[in-house]
C-alpha cells in the first residue's frame, strides 16, 4: 500500500476514527493500533506479517526475562537468542543469495567450479526497518538503557506502527513506548500541522522525485553511453535530489500520519546537502539509521578504544560497509558504503593533521562555500554506484561523464526547472517553512480544505501513469 496511493489515505481515514473512538481507553486503543499495522503490513507484505510477529514474540519474550534476571549470564544467553534470530532472519531473507553468488564466483575465478545455485527468496517489504528497530530494542534492554514494553500488545505496536513499518524512521523504544501509555491529545494546530507536512511528502514524492526518474534519471542510468556528458552530470544531480526527495519525502507523511494519531516522531532529514562535511552530512541524512549505526555498531567496534587511530579509522570504514549492505545484497552498495568510509576517515584525518601541526580552521564565506561543494560532489559521485545495478554500469555512466560532450537535447525546460528550483528550495532558510506550514494552520478548515483538493488535483496532472514505490521500501 503506497503512501501516494488513494488506498492509503482510505485507510489512514478509517484507523483515525477507529483509533480516537478508543483513545480514552488505554488498553483498547493500543489493541486497535496492532490491529491496524498489522492490517496494512499484511495488505502491504502479504505473508511477511506472520515474520514480524515471530520475531516480535520471541523479542518480547526474551527482554522480558531480561528484565527479571540479574544473573549476567543468562542475560547474554537472552541477548545471544535475540541477537540470533534477528540477525538470522535478516541474513536469510535478505542476504543468503548474495552470499552463495558471491562465494561461487569467487571460487569459479580460481578455478573452482560448483553448481550455480540460486535461491529464489523474496525479502518481506521493509524487513531492514523493522528488524533493525526491534534490535534496538533488545540491546537497550540489555544495557539497561530502556524499560521493557509491558504486555506484547504494546511491543507489537511499537515494532508494526503503520507509518513507520515499511520505510521507517527507524524508532527506538524511549521514543514511542511512553506516547503508547501516556493518553494523547490532538487540537486543530497539530491536525494542521500533520496535513501540511503530508502534502509536502507528496509533493516532494510525485512532483520531484518521481518526474526526475521516469523523465532523466532511468533512462540516463539504464543507457549512460546513449547521452552527453551534461546530460550525465544533470542526471547524477537529479538523483540526488530525486532520491532527497523521495525519502524525505516519505518521512514527511510518516511523521504526518503519526500525528493525526497523536503521536511525534523524529525529524528523519535536515537538509543534508547543506553540509560542510560528511560527518556533518551524516548528521542530517537518514537520521534515524546513522545514530543507530553509530550508537549499535560503530560503538560496539571501537567502543572506548576509538582513541586509538587505527581503531577510530577502522570502526569507520566498517560501520559504514554495514550500512552498505543494510540497504541491499549488491556489489554497489558495498562500493557506496566504503566510499563513505574512507571518505569519514579522510575528514577525520585531516582534522587530526591540522590539530597536530596548529593550522587553523577558515571560516570564511569562501572556505564554508568550499567545503559545501566538494562534500556535494563527493555525496554525488557516492551516489552514482547506490544506483547503478552493478559496478560495471556505474563506471560506463562515469566514463560517459568523462567523455566531456556537450548536448543538451534531452534536457527540456521543466526538468532543468525541476533540478534546479529543488536545490534552491533545499538552501531556502528554516524561517520560511516555518511561515508557510503556520500560514497554512492558520486558515480555517474549509480553506485547508480547498488548498488540499487543489494540491491532489494539481499532483493527479502531473503523476505518472503507474504508482512508483518508494526507493526506501525496497530496503
Amino acid at each position: 500500500m503506497l503512501f501516494t496511493s488513494g488506498t492509503y489515505y482510505v485507510f489512514l481515514i478509517a484507523a483515525f476514527f477507529v483509533y480516537w473512538a478508543f483513545a480514552t481507553r488505554g488498553r483498547l486503543r493500543v489493541v486497535s493500533l496492532v490491529i491496524a499495522s498489522c492490517l496494512f503490513y499484511a495488505l502491504a507484505g502479504g505473508w511477511a506479517l506472520l515474520l514480524l510477529i515471530a520475531i516480535s514474540a520471541i523479542d518480547f519474550t526474551t527482554t522480558r526475562l531480561m528484565a527479571r534476571s540479574d544473573d549476567r549470564t543468562r542475560r547474554r544467553r537472552l541477548l545471544l537468542l535475540s541477537l540470533t534470530v534477528d540477525i538470522g532472519a535478516l541474513s536469510v531473507f535478505k542476504y543468503a543469495g548474495f552470499f552463495i553468488q558471491s562465494i561461487s564466483g569467487g571460487l569459479s575465478r580460481v578455478g573452482l567450479a560448483i553448481p550455480d545455485t540460486h535461491l529464489n527468496i523474496v525479502a518481506p517489504i521493509g524487513i531492514s526497518f523493522f528488524i533493525f528497530q526491534s534490535l534496538a530494542y533488545v540491546i537497550d534492554v540489555y544495557r539497561k538503557d530502556t524499560e521493557p514494553a509491558q504486555s506484547y500488545a504494546e511491543y507489537l505496536a511499537f515494532v508494526s506502527f503503520f507509518p513507520t513499518v515499511v520505510a521507517g524512521p527507524i524508532l527506538r523504544a524511549k521514543q514511542l513506548l511512553p506516547q503508547l501509555r501516556d493518553r494523547l491529545m490532538l487540537d486543530g494546530a497539530t491536525g494542521g500541522q500533520a496535513l501540511f507536512l503530508i502534502a509536502i511528502g507528496l509533493i516532494k514524492k510525485i512532483a520531484i522525485a518521481d518526474y526526475l526518474s521516469a523523465n532523466l534519471v532511468d533512462r540516463v542510468f539504464d543507457f549512460p553511453e546513449r547521452f552527453s556528458s551534461l546530460e550525465v552530470l544533470a542526471a547524477v544531480y537529479g538523483y540526488a535530489l530525486q532520491i532527497y526527495a523521495d525519502f524525505s519525502g516519505y518521512s514527511d507523511i510518516a511523521i504526518g500520519s503519526a500525528m493525526l494519531l497523536g503521536f511525534a516522531l523524529p525529524v528523519n532529514f535536515n537538509a543534508p546537502y547543506r553540509a560542510l562535511d560528511l560527518p556533518e552530512f551524516w548528521r542530517r541524512w537518514h537520521i534515524s539509521l546513522s545514530t543507530w549505526l553509530r550508537d549499535y555498531v560503530f560503538f560496539a567496534i571501537a567502543g572506548p578504544r576509538a582513541r586509538n587511530s587505527m581503531v577510530l579509522y577502522g570502526g569507520l570504514v566498517l560501520t559504514m560497509l554495514v550500512g552498505g549492505l543494510w540497504h541491499g545484497p549488491a556489489w554497489t552498495f558495498v562500493l557506496w558504503g566504503l566510499l563513505h568510509g574512507i571518505g569519514l576517515v579522510t575528514v577525520r584525518g585531516w582534522a587530526s593533521l591540522r590539530k597536530r601541526f596548529g593550522l587553523a580552521k577558515r571560516n570564511s564565506g569562501w572556505s564554508r562555500f568550499a567545503s559545501v561543494l566538494i562534500t556535494f560532489h563527493f555525496v554525488c559521485f557516492a551516489w552514482i554506484f547506490f544506483r547503478a545495478e552493478t559496478v560495471e554500469r556505474g563506471i560506463a555512466l562515469l566514463s560517459q561523464l568523462l567523455a566531456f560532450t556537450g548536448d543538451t537535447s534531452n534536457l527540456g525546460l521543466t526538468l532543468t526547472l525541476i533540478i534546479v528550483l529543488g536545490f534552491i528550495a533545499h538552501w531556502l532558510p528554516d524561517s520560511w517553512f516555518e511561515v508557510t506550514r503556520n500560514g497554512f494552520v492558520r486558515l480555517p478548515a474549509t480553506l485547508q480544505a480547498c488548498a488540499l483538493f487543489a494540491l491532489a488535483l494539481g499532483l493527479h496532472f502531473v503523476a505518472s501513469s503507474d504508482l512508483v514505490p518508494f526507493i526506501y521500501s525496497r530496503f
